[in-house]
């Protein structure tokens, strides 16, 4: 966070779909928790076509939750209203570039979250071990755990 002039900045999170799923699965979940509950700490954001992702395995979650419609709908509407999703038209050329560069051995799926976090500056949250290992050996280290945002959350009046 950044403080200018008495005002404090949230952090910026670019949250991928593996973050997502496990917010679904486990509402009670620490990942859950901290996008409900981290209002003036981070401010998460996502790529838009995260709906298309999850729509694609709507039944998924469904059969795996064990939640009906109407629920899963309410939880994905109380998580959603916490995240800021983005039109991937926002991000420039040379961030898709450098974006697929970095995920190219990886995941080229993964790519629009890595542009997204290199057009915002913001940190990638991701539970995609493979994909950090990844980006870490391509030169890219701002990529973030949950257990680390949930310390800094929990002690942003010690920073």
């Amino acid at each position: 966070m950044e403080e200018k002039q008495g005002q404090i900045f949230e952090m910026k999170i670019v949250v991928d779909t593996n973050i997502l799923f496990s917010a679904l699965l486990s509402p009670s979940g620490k990942i859950s928790d901290l996008i409900l509950n981290s209002s003036g700490v981070f401010d998460f954001m996502s790529p838009n076509f995260v709906f298309e992702e999850l729509g694609r395995h709507r039944s998924k979650l469904l059969k795996i939750s064990n939640y009906n419609e109407q629920q899963l709908d309410f939880l994905m509407h109380s998580l959603f209203k916490n995240i800021d999703f983005i039109d991937l038209e926002y991000i420039s050329e040379i961030n898709w570039e450098k974006a697929i560069e970095l995920v190219k051995n990886v995941d080229q799926f993964d790519a629009p979250f890595v542009a997204l976090s290199l057009q915002t500056n913001a940190l990638l949250w991701t539970g995609d071990f493979k994909l950090v290992d990844g980006l870490l050996k391509s030169g890219y280290e701002n990529c973030v755990k949950t257990d680390f945002l949930t310390e800094f959350r929990d002690n942003t009046d010690k920073f």
